[in-house]
C-alpha cells in the first residue's frame, strides 16, 4: 500500500502517525480516576456507542460529546491519554500548561497541552476530565474527515469491560 500512495499522501500519513504517536504519552503524575457524574456504577450498568470504520486506514471511530458538542474520536487502546482538539474543547493552547514528552519510548510530536473538558458518553458525564489538547488538523487530513481527537485508555479504564462488535458496529462499555 505504501508504494501506491503519492508522496504528499505519504507525508499526510507520516503526520497522522506523528499525531498518533501521542498514544505512548506518559500521563505524568497520579492517575486520575474520578467517578463520572451519572456513573455506570450508580445504576447505568453499560453504555453502548455506535462505531464506524474510517474509509482511510480502517481506524475505529466513536461519537460522543466534548463540552456539549458532538465529536468524532479515534478509538485507540494504545493511547494512555484521551486527546481532543482545541476547536472541540474550546480551549486556547497558549493558555494551557505544556505536556512534557515521555522520558522513555515513543511520544508525541508537536504541541501538546493539558486541559480539562466535560466528556459525555451516552448518558454518562465526566466533568473536569483531564485531557491532552493537540491540534488534529493533520490527522483529519490524513483520514479525509474531521477528527476531533483520540479516545484513549484512560477512558476505557473507567469501565470493567469493553466489548467491540465490529459486525454490529457498536462499542459497549460497562460493569458486570
Amino acid at each position: 500500500m505504501w508504494q501506491k500512495l503519492s508522496s504528499s499522501a505519504r507525508l499526510g500519513v507520516r503526520r497522522a502517525a506523528s499525531v498518533l504517536a501521542i498514544c505512548a504519552l506518559a500521563s505524568g503524575g497520579a492517575a486520575q480516576r474520578p467517578l463520572p457524574h451519572g456513573s455506570p456504577r450508580d445504576g447505568n450498568r453499560r453504555v453502548v456507542l455506535p462505531i464506524e470504520r474510517s474509509a482511510r486506514f480502517g481506524a475505529l471511530l466513536v461519537s460522543l460529546e466534548v463540552n456539549g458538542k458532538p465529536a468524532v474520536l479515534i478509538l485507540d487502546t494504545g493511547s494512555n491519554t484521551t486527546i481532543v482538539s482545541p476547536e472541540i474543547s474550546g480551549l486556547s493552547l497558549p493558555s494551557l500548561p505544556r505536556a512534557a514528552p515521555p522520558r522513555k519510548g515513543t511520544g508525541f510530536v508537536g504541541e501538546g497541552r493539558w486541559g480539562r473538558v466535560t466528556l459525555t458518553i451516552g448518558t454518562t458525564v465526566w466533568r473536569d476530565k483531564r485531557v491532552l489538547v493537540v491540534d488534529t488538523k493533520d490527522l483529519s487530513r490524513a483520514l479525509e474527515r474531521k477528527i476531533d481527537g483520540i479516545f484513549g485508555q484512560d477512558m476505557l479504564d473507567e469501565f470493567q469491560y469493553v466489548e467491540i462488535k465490529l459486525v454490529e458496529k457498536r462499542l459497549t462499555l460497562g460493569f458486570e
